[in-house]
């Protein structure tokens, strides 16, 4: 008895070790393929997000694209010379869509006082029919002055012409400066406004009494209701 006893307990020792052995490697595979997982799943989420970024950054080239000038290569533009007083954007634009559809018209005006400079440009959809405005108008009588038309070739055309907002006389830089000033001066004022403003013209009356000292002349500035 005591031997078969002894084989029984043999038996299961090896079955253990055996078990053990068999179990040992199972489990390391299955860890191994947990970690392929994970890194498939972590490489999947890298190239998603590199998708992603590709795709955004393309919609903001192309939206960038969109909000970038155009440049129309078959437009034509005709400088217009000795403009009569009164003969403005509006005139101009009335006048010559005879000749064929206009896109834009600029008249040049001063920075000062809005008012024309005398000379302008009108820009066509097609260039010949620029070229025929042009020949067209060139040396024509218009209330006591000859026009003067040039067409401008493609290679001598820039943006400058039509850059910006076309000015009036109702709305130009130096006015639209002149009212800001204006605001701002007439703005009301708070104490330590009131204090640094009248500190400074105190500072320059100073500084003016010292230039008429270095010149001999004696006077001082006696500030009246301040």
């Amino acid at each position: 008895m005591k031997v078969k006893k002894e084989d029984v307990m043999f038996k299961e020792l090896v079955l253990r070790k055996n078990t053990k052995n068999i179990l040992k490697p199972k489990a390391s595979a299955s860890l191994e393929k947990a970690v392929k997982n994970v890194k498939q799943i972590f490489k999947k989420k890298r190239a998603e997000a590199k998708a992603a970024t590709k795709k955004e950054n393309s919609l903001i080239k192309l939206k960038s694209k969109q909000f970038k000038p155009q440049k129309f290569k078959n437009r034509g533009i005709v400088y217009v010379g000795h403009i009569p007083h009164g003969f403005y954007e509006e005139q101009m634009k009335d006048y010559f869509k005879q000749f064929g559809n206009i896109t834009r018209v600029r008249v040049a005006r001063s920075k000062r006082t809005g008012k024309s400079r005398g000379y302008g440009y009108v820009e066509f959809l097609h260039s010949q029919v620029a070229k025929i405005a042009a020949d067209t108008m060139n040396n024509y009588l218009m209330c006591g002055r000859l026009l003067k038309a040039t067409y401008i070739p493609p290679e001598k055309q820039h943006s400058g012409f039509f850059l910006g907002i076309n000015w009036s006389e109702d709305k130009y830089p130096r006015l639209k400066n002149r009212r800001r000033t204006t605001l701002s001066r007439n703005r009301l004022q708070s104490a330590g406004d009131h204090e640094k403003y009248v500190q400074r013209l105190l500072d320059k009356l100073s500084a003016l009494e010292n230039k008429l000292q270095d010149k001999g002349i004696s006077i001082k500035f006696q500030p009246v209701d301040i």
